[in-house]
């Protein structure tokens, strides 16, 4: 989580966010306009709670929330949309692309923070039909492939169309995956454990639909839940503790 990026709770998750992104955002969280008058309330989601999301909307509980298993976008090779679910979700490559924002005062109109925030190419894109705005909090960097224009960026290094692309180092990826392993091997993780393999554990739950909060590396009640509900639906132990037999399965794909 950026601290140059004000959250309202601790629980919102900022560090799935594109690098990109994140620049756009410090530099309109520095802006003295907004300073103290704006807090994010919700950035990134895992595939769990987008569907928690989506189920309260449809029950007409809750705000508009895409449907976590829509595909949309320019088609990739599979013939799908090669986006997924909502720009709040962790997509294909890692990242989540939406945050929504919170007025922590009323010395800035919604319209107005709408119109900052574009200037950092932060932009308000969820409409209506006739094209006003239905939900002025929703803000994201870019729309199908491309980025939005940042005209109070413009010629910063981050934003020059060369910028170099953030890229995955999957083998560090999968050493620190193996290291983790190692961990849980020793000491396998339960109730009140911390640390990198319990984050690692949150993640994966949560990408493959088991809600249990927020990332954070603590493993709680909810945590604790989930890994019954993953071991009951994969055949294993059912005791709520992540050993090597629990940490492989969550570890294969879908």
């Amino acid at each position: 989580m950026s601290p140059k990026i004000p959250t309202t709770k601790s629980s919102v998750q900022l560090d799935l966010l594109h690098p990109k992104f994140v620049v756009r955002l410090e530099a309109f969280f520095a802006d003295p306009r907004i300073r103290g008058n704006v807090k994010v309330s919700s950035g990134c989601r895992s595939y769990a709670t987008q569907m928690w999301f989506y189920r309260r909307y449809r029950a007409g509980k809750g705000n508009l929330a895409a449907n976590p298993n829509r595909r949309f976008g320019p088609l990739g090779a599979d013939g799908k949309g090669i986006w997924r679910g909502s720009w709040h979700m962790e997509q294909d490559d890692g990242f989540c692309y939406a945050v929504d924002l919170h007025r922590a005062t009323t010395i800035l109109s919604k319209p107005e923070i709408n119109k900052i925030a574009t200037e950092y190419g932060v932009v308000p894109t969820i409409k209506n039909r006739d094209g006003s705005l239905r939900e002025w909090w929703h803000h994201q960097p870019r729309a199908g492939v491309s980025w939005f224009d940042a005209p109070a960026l413009r010629g910063e290094p981050t934003e020059h169309p060369d910028a170099p692309k953030p890229k995955t180092d999957w083998a560090g990826i999968a050493a620190a995956v193996q290291a983790q392993r190692k961990q849980v091997k020793a000491r396998p993780l339960r109730r009140r454990s911390k640390g990198a393999p319990v984050k690692t554990t949150q993640s994966r739950l949560g990408a493959l639909g088991y809600e249990c909060g927020p990332a954070d590396g603590i493993f709680g009640r909810k945590t604790r839940w989930a890994v019954r509900r993953f071991q009951k639906a994969r055949g294993l132990k059912v005791d709520g503790i992540v050993g090597t037999g629990t940490w492989d399965a969550l570890m294969k794909n879908r």
